[in-house]
């Protein structure tokens, strides 16, 4: 009788012992594996590492009954007719291990037998079977054939059918015969599979990590990677041990690994991610991913502090953000105990002019004196007769003027209590007495502080500050912050969840995401009474034009700005920068805290005045600001029902609302569902284009048009009940299905012109038009801190999915730059300084991921000013895009 099936159809290209008749019977006898403890080597028993043993080929009637189950499994699925049906098979094999192998084997979707194809059905259901069967098979399961099932299926793609063979087939028993098959897949360059199958054995510990680890980084395979270290630990502080060695060496990391890449002879080697800045983020990857002590990388961390010193002089002596004291205590925590940072310490200070500083520095770590600078050699022998040439590099760059007159002491913003109304919470009797300050309380300013952290370690917070109108409370976290649940969790119930205080904040997302990491004691906290004041202002601002009683400068949407409009001077921010971590805290740090909560409470009333006094409805605008923070619940769409007398009649397209051009910037409008490749184009000429989600329902469209005054753009018949729904003209049936054509219609139809400094004035992904400006000293540092920030559930599996893609992405960001350097002085955007962007958590202040890992390092090393999105985090930078684009798709369109 022949054989049928797969085996009938291609011949199996391993080592078989052919059957003549019957798959049922077994055609190998061989000694069971639970007969001995010690498994027996592969060339012991004269097999190859590839052999299938089993004869994997169907007879008739097996092939016959197995077409049967197939047309049974494609009209039920899994059934229970299904599963009696395989049950009652296995119950007159004699050998049932055999005989599932050769069913599933033969099964069409072997190749790719994922959970719900018939051949892990057949699997699946045969390990059950083996459970629950009376029969004593135990000894039908040999070596043989554990060899054979681990062969057979490394055949097919699905990592979840090799998984449930090797239970079922017991063959992590006999790991040690299956080396030499491992072994094999490495030397045919395997990795991947090797990796699985050491994992899946229990045999990391006989493995090196460049048999498949280093290969499978360099090919760019993180996943893989990740799910052998997350089950062996001994190979995680060897692997990264390794990496952070490259870093130590003198050449790049290039050169150094093409001498392994040669002698392992790893092929499809991503080279173009071999580079210093996606090396280091690798490494702090998996640093962070497995908590590993910042012993294991010595070279990264002194990258880090190398970069963070940069940053530091940048912002002492260019952007004068740094008060004495923290300026000394954040250069300790960056220097530390680096001898070579030290030195460099000293001579990058003297380069700044301050030579008086770098002799402190000097003498203060016991520099040796033949790496002083001679400026700072000469000042110290003769201080007085040379502290005339002594001057200060931004005397010596900026402030050269024909006008000797000095400049007036900047007045800051004072805080208006009395110190005594400052409380220090940090013991079980201070939090009590705060918890009763706390009562009859209707209005708070809550704010946060945490030690700016330029290492392999993320920041944690330090400060939670709680301003009433009367008092500010400074609660330490670092000391009651895991004491006392019972007092945190009354918290929550009076504050943070009791919707009858209104709870003041700037830019909330990233305070809040502190708040719930460090305090796990309050409980899910409901955020009921939550309003956001840069969301209240850029609201007032642009929507109402409201008046300010003091004129400002260009200081960017910060807290600081947004305080000297309001109360007329800035605040003073010498010590944010501090090592909030130290205790005891300074009294000026004290103050700082204090002053950053309580402000919160005299901008909301200098607003609220304003707006009464301009006739602006501030109760309501606050109102929809906060219930705005919660997202609506998703509606299912209710069909429009037509009864059968009515006939639809197309409601005609009404004249356009204009009778003269307009410009882009003054345009908003709203695409529906169907019309989101026709919403980024709007974008990218410079037009606010709100786009619908394909969960939203058409009728959002409405709402967003009255809301926000925007015309709609739609498609199809859902256009005669939208037209219905707002003035004639105020809705537009789109006609084509060409989006270059749908742009020319819209542009036509509302009469937009769209000028040069229109294209690419608005963020393509958000529809932002508020841009920070960012140098490349700052963006370098972000770089370097990327990896050490704590997101939100839902941002950390983004983060770590798109990790898990590469080191970086780059390929589609060279699309993404922004227009030539010579148009940006009148780019019809908002653009503001990065004084304001949190460095330590790279965020931006609307609490924004800052994408800086999508840059490519080559851009980080050549671009001088970046552009970051304030809303998304996006980045752009100058480049060649904008005429390609108008040499292109907007050819004909821009003005």
């Amino acid at each position: 009788m022949t054989g049928r099936g797969r085996g009938y159809y291609n011949q199996v290209m391993n080592t078989r012992v052919p059957n003549k008749n019957s798959s049922t019977h077994s055609s190998v006898t061989s000694r069971s594996s639970h007969s001995q403890n010690t498994s027996p080597n592969l060339s012991k028993l004269n097999i190859k590492p590839d052999a299938i043993i089993v004869n994997l080929d169907l007879d008739e009637d097996t092939y016959a009954w197995y077409l049967h189950l197939r047309n049974y499994w494609n009209m039920l699925k899994k059934s229970p007719a299904v599963i009696n049906m395989l049950h009652q098979h296995l119950d007159q094999c004699d050998n049932p291990y055999e005989q599932a192998l050769r069913l599933t084997y033969n099964c069409l979707d072997f190749k790719d037998a994922k959970p719900k194809s018939l051949a892990y059905l057949i699997m699946e259901q045969f390990g059950e079977w083996k459970n629950s069967t009376d029969k004593d098979i135990n000894q039908l399961l040999t070596v043989h054939i554990k060899i054979s099932a681990f062969n057979t299926v490394r055949q097919q793609r699905s990592f979840e059918l090799m998984k449930l063979v090797a239970m079922v087939y017991e063959v992590a028993e006999d790991c040690d015969i299956f080396l030499e098959c491992i072994n094999c897949m490495i030397s045919e360059k395997q990795y991947k599979e090797a990796s699985q199958c050491a994992t899946l054995l229990g045999l990391q510990s006989r493995f090196s990590i460049e048999d498949f680890l280093v290969p499978l980084l360099l090919q760019d395979k993180l996943l893989c990677v990740d799910e052998f270290l997350k089950e062996s630990t001994e190979h995680r502080v060897e692997l990264v041990a390794f990496l952070d060695s490259m870093l130590g060496q003198h050449a790049t990391i290039r050169a150094l690994l093409e001498t392994i890449i040669v002698r392992l002879q790893i092929p499809e080697v991503k080279w173009n991610k071999l580079h210093n800045k996606p090396w280091r983020k690798l490494i702090a990857r998996f640093v962070k991913m497995f908590n590993l002590s910042s012993d294991v990388t010595p070279n990264l961390n002194k990258k880090r502090n190398e970069g963070a010193l940069q940053f530091l002089l940048h912002k002492r002596y260019i952007d004068n953000g740094f008060g004495d004291e923290s300026w000394k205590e954040m250069v300790r925590e960056a220097v530390q105990d680096d001898e070579r940072l030290q030195q460099e310490l000293v001579g990058l200070v003297a380069s700044y002019g301050d030579t008086a500083e770098a002799l402190r520095w000097a003498h203060f770590y016991n520099v040796d004196r033949s790496y002083w600078p001679y400026s700072v050699r000469m000042y110290s022998d003769n201080p007085n007769e040379n502290r005339h040439q002594q001057q200060s590099y931004k005397s010596i760059t900026v402030d050269e003027s024909w006008d000797d007159e000095p400049k007036e002491p900047v007045k800051y913003h004072q805080f208006k209590l009395p110190i005594t109304s400052v409380h220090l919470v940090d013991n079980i009797i201070s939090f009590e007495y705060f918890l009763t300050g706390l009562q009859d309380i209707h209005i708070v300013g809550i704010d946060c502080e945490w030690k700016p952290s330029f290492g392999v370690n993320s920041s944690e917070l330090s400060l939670l500050q709680i301003a009433t109108r009367h008092a500010v409370f400074i609660l330490d976290v670092i000391r009651i912050g895991s004491s006392f649940p019972h007092l945190w969790k009354k918290l929550n119930e009076i504050l943070f969840s009791n919707c009858d205080i209104l709870k003041l904040g700037f830019s909330f997302a990233t305070d809040i995401s502190m708040i719930k990491q460090a305090l796990p004691h309050l409980g899910f906290i409901q955020e009921l009474g939550f309003l956001d004041l840069l969301s209240l202002w850029k609201n007032l601002d642009k929507t109402n034009k409201i008046v300010y009683p003091y004129s400002g400068s260009s200081g960017g949407l910060s807290l600081n700005a947004l305080v000297q409009l309001c109360c007329g001077s800035p605040l003073d921010k010498s010590d944010q920068f501090s090592n909030w971590e130290n205790r005891p805290l300074r009294d000026s740090q004290l103050l700082y805290a204090a002053l950053d909560a309580y402000c919160l409470i005299e901008v909301y009333d200098v607003l609220k005045k304003c707006c009464e006094e301009q006739f602006i409805s501030f109760t309501d605008i606050c109102y929809q600001l906060m219930s705005s923070r919660y997202p609506k619940k998703k509606t299912k769409k209710q069909p429009v029902k037509l009864k059968k007398e009515e006939k639809i009649v197309s409601r005609p397209q009404g004249p356009s609302p204009h009778v003269e051009t307009v410009p882009a910037s003054a345009v908003k409008v709203v695409c529906d569902t169907m019309l989101q490749g026709l919403g980024k184009s709007l974008r990218r000429c410079g037009i606010d284009t709100a786009i619908l989600e394909n969960f939203e329902e058409h009728m959002h469209c409405v709402r967003l048009a009255i809301d926000e005054q925007r015309y709609i753009l739609t498609r199809g018949t859902i256009f005669d009940q939208l037209a219905g729904a707002v003035p004639p003209g105020y809705c537009l049936r789109v006609l084509s299905d060409n989006i270059d054509e749908q742009l020319k219609q819209v542009l036509d139809y509302y009469k937009i012109i769209v000028t040069k400094d229109d294209v690419f004035s608005r963020c393509q992904t958000c529809n932002s038009n508020s841009f920070i400006k960012i140098s490349r000293s700052t963006m370098n540092t972000l770089a370097s801190t990327v990896t050490n920030i704590t997101f939100s559930p839902v941002e950390y599996e983004t983060n770590l999915a798109d990790e898990a893609a590469g080191f970086s992405s780059d390929e589609d960001y060279y699309d993404e730059c922004g227009p030539p350097q010579q148009v940006q002085a009148t780019r019809k955007w908002d653009l503001y300084s990065d004084e304001k962007v949190d460095v330590g958590l790279c965020l931006t202040k609307q609490g924004a991921k800052i994408q800086v890992e999508a840059v490519p390092p080559a851009m980080l090393e050549q671009i001088e000013l970046f552009y970051v999105c304030e809303q998304c985090g996006k980045v752009y930078w100058d480049g060649s895009h904008l005429d390609k684009v108008l040499s292109g798709r907007l050819q004909g369109i821009v003005n």
